[in-house]
């Protein structure tokens, strides 16, 4: 789980030890003092200071007095601090902290604070190691599923205990063990149905923690139209993360990312990535990290990013990356570097990172993009998605026909596809949409003119937003690699690619 061991053979005198599981941690602790013969005692501020190896009690709330019980204790002993971060804004507590380090160095006793956040003051922080517990992996979890299965007196059924133990990564112990106490009252067995469950229980976690949001996969790569190059390069890679590509020699892929014109697909892509793959999708919204506290948004970005790893392999979708990289040029004057640090805690991420965490990020304006965040080594691939041609409509509108139970042969839709040039594909479905309702309000059932009368009635963003598109889709067209095969034409004389602008 996390060793201390080490450090405390050392004569490391003060630790600070960084987790949500206090009796995961105590229950190391405990492990450790055993095993290093030292005499474990904890202190909170509701019980005073206890002996975990006597149950002796002393009724010391007060925490300078509890420190000084620490003065007047005993040598070779762990002391134990739970919740003390509350603390640290106190001169007295600061300097009886400073007091103790010397003794407790020279005298064998070790003072472990336990919390789950901590800002230390820089009187103290070059005094104290700081460590991070990670959130449990497999075998840790799996013997939470173990002790849950002991508490049923049936024999219970587990479809795939893999899958589902692989969909309960990122969840604490505890929240694990009452995912699973949850899913087998509901289906009692462990079936397909409950690791659905346990994934929809380990989605409303994760919001808990407010910088990612577990997307569930509902969408396929047959309901986008179009992008058929960038679907297959997807495609090529959807068993890159098993063991059979390991063994093959293949690295871990790091992640694509798509520009291209607002309204083309690009985030169903990553909706359908998830599906297609099997892998969780965790939507990254970058402009959460930023806090008002000093470190706070760097130590939120790590936090995020060590969540993805725990809960790896897993695709990271983060939507409109230019808007949450909004400030940087100016970063050094307006926020201290803030914002600068923040992209550089991301990019040394992306660049270094080994566990199997795929990227997917999207961008419309690719100008206010980083330089470096656009070089190879980032992505394994940059992709330009742009408006739907006439043939790519067809398949738009007959998958939005489908999708609101409609018999797409019904609808002209040679003339939809025709008519809706320069329209995107979020476009084309508003208009549906909008036809639906004129004809629900008709008391009647959808027909072509509907659609075409919402046609009439919008005006795409390309021809609103004229001049910044076409800079879009000229960038793409010359820096990027197109994601259909549409935007593609090879000439028979030169055998040279040329690109639709």
């Amino acid at each position: 789980m996390f060793d201390i061991t080490s450090y405390l053979q050392a004569g490391y005198p003060t630790l600070w030890i960084r987790t949500w599981e206090e009796a995961r941690a105590l229950t190391q602790l405990a492990k450790v003092a055993r095993d290093q013969s030292l005499k474990l005692k904890v202190w909170s501020i509701t019980e005073g200071w206890i002996s975990k190896d006597t149950g002796k009690r002393l009724e010391v709330t007060d925490p300078v007095e509890a420190l000084n019980a620490v003065r007047d204790g005993e040598d070779s002993s762990l002391y134990v601090f739970l919740s003390f971060h509350f603390y640290l804004g106190s001169p007295e507590v600061l300097q009886k902290i400073k007091d103790l380090i010397p003794i407790a160095k020279s005298r064998g006793r070790h003072l472990v604070f336990l919390s789950c956040r901590v800002d230390l003051p820089p009187e103290i922080e070059k005094e104290i190691t700081l460590i991070d517990i990670p959130l449990p992996k497999i075998d840790e979890l799996s013997s939470v599923l173990d002790s849950v299965l002991e508490s049923v007196p049936q024999s219970i059924q587990i479809d795939d205990r893999k899958a589902l133990l692989e969909n309960a990564l990122g969840l604490t112990c505890a929240e694990a063990e009452n995912v699973f106490a949850l899913s087998l009252v509901r289906y009692k067995s462990f079936s397909t149905d409950a690791i659905r469950n346990v994934q929809l229980e380990k989605s409303n976690v994760i919001r808990k923690s407010g910088l990612l949001e577990f997307i569930p996969a509902e969408l396929t790569t047959e309901e986008i139209g179009g992008l058929d190059l960038l679907k297959s390069w997807l495609s090529e890679r959807k068993r890159a993360f098993s063991e059979e590509a390991q063994a093959f020699g293949l690295p871990n892929p790091k992640g694509v990312l798509v520009v291209g014109v607002p309204g083309s697909g690009k985030s169903l892509s990553a909706k359908a990535i998830s599906s297609a793959w099997n892998l969780p999708l965790l939507r990254f919204d970058i402009g959460k990290v930023f806090g008002s506290l000093v470190g706070q948004s760097e130590e939120q970005m790590r936090r995020a990013l060590n969540l993805a790893e725990t809960i790896s392999p897993c695709i990271l979708w983060i939507d409109e990356l230019e808007k949450g990289m909004a400030g940087l040029q100016t970063s050094g004057s307006s926020d201290s570097g803030v914002t600068a640090r923040v992209l550089g805690t991301f990019l040394t991420w992306m660049q270094e990172k080994s566990r199997p965490v795929f990227v997917f990020a999207t961008a419309n304006n690719v100008n206010a993009l980083p330089p470096e965040m656009l070089r190879k080594g980032r992505f394994d691939e940059l992709f330009y998605v742009d408006l739907p041609n006439e043939l790519e409509r067809k398949d738009i509108l007959r998958i939005h026909l489908k999708k609101r139970r409609r018999n797409p042969d019904v609808f002209d839709l040679g003339q939809l596809a025709r008519e809706s040039d320069g329209f995107g594909g979020a476009e084309i479905e508003q208009a549906i949409v909008s036809g639906l309702y004129r004809a629900f309000s008709e008391h009647r059932d959808l027909q072509t003119g509907d659609i075409l009368e919402a046609y009439r009635a919008t005006k795409p963003l390309s021809q609103i937003m004229k001049s910044h598109v076409e800079r879009i889709r000229e960038w793409g067209m010359a820096n990027a690699r197109p994601a259909s095969s549409s935007m593609i034409e090879i000439n028979g004389d030169d055998n040279k690619r040329r690109l639709f602008i």
